[in-house]
């Protein structure tokens, strides 16, 4: 059903292109348009960006889904091949996305950081005195920062647990939630902005040295510099966390759990999904709400990929 929409977008004489199947073609279309996009958003809004330190990234990913393609078409290798090719494809979008975002700075709409701190209130909850409790289990703390980290490696175990074991549905389905997910954060967050409570709460320096805390408050007030006046320079090196609501953190936790139920991995990711949920609050730097917001987003997201890319 896919097919036919999917392979009219392509000339079919690329030779790369037959080893793809539909799915990941639709995938790379994406890809190659969110490129075109942030090249597009840099040159316009006037950005400097390090092109030496995003194009090898970027080179490494489309070599990568060029030498799945050859794996998988020529050489009969399809779980090497799917493998590759669905790692290929989360490293560009990666690198697309970290260059459309901050091509987006400085922000046009204020902050709606305190609504958002209000609402959090009303649910029973405070960002710094969550971070003083934490702290009084340091261990405890810092290893919740420590998985706080693994969110990205984490995305690349699934994809390659489920091509190891074949998945490829499940693994086209991941790779478009994330997208679908990103696009739509994104775009709420611009419309209306937010950084998290970090830069708006109190939190001793001692504690939060203690603890090895992520996004403190000089990482917060550094957002509220990028709102205001955006990046000297958009770089691999200057890229960062910036999305607060919906959080596309928690939503990273759940797509790692979703897809890798029905493995022998899938307790091992629930248990870390589990830990996410605090280590997003405290290292993230999140209200609450950003939570709540990105489990919803999540939800819709997985309803409209499995209807976009539909089983066999």
């Amino acid at each position: 059903m896919m097919g036919k929409p999917v392979d009219a977008i392509w000339p079919q004489g690329l030779p790369v292109l037959r080893g793809l199947a539909p799915a990941e073609r639709l995938l790379l279309g994406l890809i190659l348009t969110l490129g075109a996009a942030s090249v597009m958003l840099s040159a316009a809004f006037g950005r400097v960006v390090d092109w030496a330190g995003f194009l090898p990234g970027i080179a490494a990913a489309l070599a990568m889904i060029a030498v799945g393609a050859h794996a998988r078409g020529v050489r009969n290798a399809p779980r090497l091949g799917g493998t590759a090719i669905g790692i290929g494809l989360f490293m560009g979008f990666t690198a697309f996305a970290s260059l459309f975002i901050f091509a987006l700075f400085p922000l046009p709409n204020p902050l709606i950081d305190s609504q958002l701190i209000s609402v959090d209130a009303a649910l029973g909850y405070d960002w710094a005195g969550f971070v003083v409790g934490l702290a009084e289990y340091p261990l405890l703390a810092r290893g919740l920062g420590y998985l706080y980290h693994s969110s990205l490696p984490q995305m690349v175990l699934v994809i390659i647990l489920l091509g190891v074991l074949r998945r490829e549905l499940a693994m086209h389905r991941f790779l478009l939630v994330g997208m679908m997910c990103m696009t739509l954060t994104v775009g709420v967050w611009w419309l209306w902005p937010s950084i998290g409570p970090s830069a708006f709460a109190s939190i001793p320096a001692e504690t939060a040295a203690r603890i090895g805390l992520v996004v403190n408050p000089a990482v917060g007030a550094h957002l509220q510099a990028l709102v205001e006046v955006g990046p000297g320079v958009i770089g691999p090196e200057t890229v960062m966390g910036v999305v607060a609501f919906p959080s596309y953190h928690i939503i990273m936790a759940l797509m790692v759990v979703w897809y890798s139920r029905a493995t022998f991995a899938f307790w091992p990711f629930a248990l870390a999904g589990l830990g996410m949920v605090p280590a997003t609050l405290a290292h993230g730097g999140h209200h609450l709400v950003d939570l709540l917001a990105g489990g919803l987003v999540f939800a819709g997201m997985v309803w409209a990929a499995g209807r976009m890319i539909p089983g066999r």
